[in-house]
């Protein structure tokens, strides 16, 4: 399928997240059966843990850009290490979890920022984690024992993202309508829990939204995962997403 220009701006903005996956081969196989309607990759935990470094070299070979999911929680200085390690990899993005606190988001700047100088290389995108999609009212307030909305929390943890100086948080598409007039314009949001158009994000994700939900609600980048790899067609499955999306893109 050749793409017109604002399907490969939905493209660009599509990030498929390769969880699952057992052998460099398998990776191999996805990244390249899917890139002709994937932008971005999310390289997780579990493939990371599984496959190593080497899975992001792999993606980076097969021409595509590398979201290195791995949520960076821990004392700042340890935290500012792995962020100068993620940026000599050379990824395009990589994430902390905003509950690490102020300090530990400004140590990844700092990492990051000294790394890309140090190589001569360019600065990674860094984005923080501010609630996970699988979390709801009920499980924030009775088991994590917050006492406060999930909106309210996750307006508060945006804004101390931006105070650190990253480049953008994680939320739900859900979250965008209160949240986006308190950010600049070029201040990302990345979204998961994105549903197909025919297909499920997955039984464990509470806070969910369509591709054109989320382009309308005003996502930078929209992270699918199942709703493409447990597609019977999972290329099919992959550009339905980016027509859907193309709905909301304007010219």
């Amino acid at each position: 399928m050749e793409l017109n220009q604002k399907q490969q701006q939905a493209r660009s903005k599509l990030c498929l997240a390769l969880d699952n996956i057992k052998t460099i081969n398998e990776l191999e196989e996805t990244v390249n059966e899917l890139s002709p309607a994937v932008g971005l990759f999310k390289i997780g935990k579990e493939t990371f843990t599984r496959l190593g470094s080497e899975a992001v070299k792999l993606v980076q070979r097969c021409d595509a850009n590398v979201f290195l999911d791995l949520k960076y929680h821990d004392i700042p200085n340890t935290v500012k290490g792995a962020s100068s390690a993620a940026t000599e990899m050379g990824v395009y993005m990589f994430n902390v979890h905003c509950t690490g606190g102020l300090e530990m988001m400004k140590a990844a700047v700092a990492g990051a920022k000294e790394a890309a100088e140090r190589n001569n290389i360019k600065k990674p995108k860094i984005i923080g984690v501010t609630l996970l999609t699988s979390i709801d009212n009920v499980i924030l307030n009775k088991e994590l024992l917050v006492g406060k909305e999930v909106n309210e929390y996750v307006l508060h943890l945006a804004k101390m993202a931006q105070e650190a100086g990253l480049d953008g948080i994680v939320c739900s598409a859900n979250d965008l309508d209160f949240l986006r007039a308190h950010f600049p314009e070029e201040f990302m949001f990345v979204t998961p829990g994105i549903k197909g158009v025919s297909t499920s994000a997955g039984a464990d994700q509470k806070r969910v939204s369509s591709p054109s939900g989320a382009i309308n609600a005003g996502s930078s980048i929209l992270v699918v995962g199942r709703a493409i790899t447990n597609a019977p067609d999972r290329l099919k499955a992959a550009y339905e997403i980016i027509e859907d999306m193309e709905k909301e893109i304007l010219s």
